[in-house]
């Protein structure tokens, strides 16, 4: 990243820069000689190696290898000089050897803390150059300050064209047309305009858009993120902007949407078709009922009713899996979940007690349905619930959300398979909870001891909770 200084501006050619140090050389060494000449011993000023420092100083920014070579040199003349015109020659080494290694010494440090601001910068120039997004900065005039590898290889616009331009030129590459990019915006204070859903990330600016001048031609969708740059004192010296291609992830996202949508449609008319054809052995089973009295013959036709119920139920599960997944993850108040998977619940005597508020988990947007299977459980009459209580712990692995009843609880032998396929007893829904909650990388285990009461844990890692 170039650091625009005041000598730079005006005096940026090497043919300049030599002679300015040539020509302050000349004025500043001869007025000492001319002072020397007229009788004063000390030279024109009362320190005349002060003049002297200024193209010392000059050439050992600009120049910092050289610089300090340039210092001694003039130094060296300017103290011989001085011995042979001065007629107090007989101070040189009170004032004329301090004075010359004063002027060493300037070159020195000046040189010193140049080479290190070059280092830092082309360590600044080295971390944007190679950075994997297309990226580039501008300064507080809107002017190109860095062009980075990627930058040129997405636009075609190589850095030599586009440093130094100012008046939205880096933006022609996206838009076919000079106007303000989102680091523009970000100078300008008004970010949102002409960017849509514009969300702000810590300091970084995020937005998305389509811009149809790249990939030849053919059109990208982009992503924006910029900042601004601050100098030491906290002003806005200049903004960055780093620029991501996500076409291929986009077409991705919509051809995955549409499959799931083929899918859905198809699983949608296998289940409607199954339903229809269950219907009629139903009604088969239910006519062999009446039509038959031999014990043997009405078992057969229980048996066969059974499975025709596991038909039923995995109707009705492949129905529930419908949606998982489909929409993008999100961070939901559990709360809100636990309220709304109660509301579709009759409890009757049991009473729901939650205290989860100001929690909120990264997970799928069925979230809720979580509950209302473990919900539906706990309310079994089979359990002989009175009392479901809700809670969390925060734990150094993350975060427990705990749903415990005062019921029978579950035998140790079927812990195992409780979110696994199960027809019948406690088990059932888990497994369709189970799904839900992994998809976000939250596991589930049952904790309680049997005969006191089920105890549910859903755990959540570190990064997929927190409290607001």
């Amino acid at each position: 990243m170039n650091v625009e200084n005041p000598f730079a501006i005006s005096f940026s050619g090497t043919r300049n820069r030599i002679a300015l140090i040539a020509g302050l050389t000349v004025l500043t060494l001869g007025g000492n000689l001319l002072g020397l000449a007229l009788g004063a011993p000390e030279g024109l000023l009362p320190l005349p190696a002060l003049p002297l420092s200024i193209p010392i100083i000059l050439a050992s920014y600009w120049y910092p290898r050289r610089g300090i070579l340039f210092s001694v040199c003039l130094a060296a003349v300017y103290a011989v000089t001085v011995f042979l015109l001065s007629p107090s020659a007989s101070l040189f080494a009170l004032t004329i050897l301090p004075r010359a290694v004063f002027l060493v010494l300037v070159g020195g440090v000046v040189a010193l803390l140049a080479t290190r601001l070059r280092e830092s910068e082309q360590q600044m120039i080295q971390i944007i150059e190679f950075l994997p997004d297309a990226t580039f900065a501008i300064d507080r005039e809107g002017k190109v300050i860095a062009w980075n590898r990627a930058i040129e290889e997405m636009t075609g616009v190589k850095k030599d064209a586009i440093l130094g331009r100012g008046g939205y030129e880096h933006a022609v590459p996206f838009y076919g047309e000079q106007r303000p990019l989102l680091a523009d915006r970000v100078l300008q204070g008004d970010p949102e305009a002409g960017y849509p859903s514009v969300r702000r990330v810590g300091d970084v600016l995020i937005s998305e858009i389509y811009t149809p001048h790249l990939r030849s031609g053919r059109g990208a969708h982009i992503m924006f993120a910029a900042t601004a740059l601050l100098d030491r004192d906290g002003r806005v010296a200049g903004a960055i902007e780093s620029i991501r291609d996500v076409t291929d992830e986009v077409m991705t996202e919509a051809a995955l949407q549409n499959a799931s949508r083929q899918l859905n449609t198809l699983s949608g008319i296998l289940r409607t078709d199954l339903s229809n054809r269950l219907a009629i052995l139903y009604g088969h089973l239910s006519a062999g009922v009446t039509k038959f009295d031999d014990p043997e013959v009405l078992s057969f036709i229980d048996n066969l009713h059974e499975a025709a119920n596991g038909i039923r139920r995995q109707i009705e599960i492949s129905h529930e899996f419908r949606d998982i997944g489909a929409s993008p993850p999100a961070w939901i108040p559990v709360q809100e979940a636990v309220r709304n998977a109660a509301a579709g619940l009759f409890f009757g005597p049991v009473s729901l007690q939650a205290w989860t508020e100001r929690l909120e988990v990264f997970a799928d947007l069925h979230l809720a349905t979580v509950f209302t299977h473990l919900f539906e459980n706990a309310l079994a009459p089979a359990t002989g619930a009175t009392r479901i209580v809700v809670t969390y712990q925060l734990r150094p692995e993350g975060c427990a959300i705990i749903v415990e009843d005062d019921g029978t609880g579950i035998p140790d032998a079927e812990k195992e398979g409780l979110f696994v396929q199960n027809a019948e007893g406690y088990g059932h829904g888990l497994l369709l909870a189970h799904e839900i909650l992994a998809i976000t990388g939250i596991a589930i285990r049952e904790t309680g001891t049997y005969g006191t009461g089920a105890r549910f844990e859903i755990l959540v890692p570190s990064e997929g909770c927190r409290v607001v």
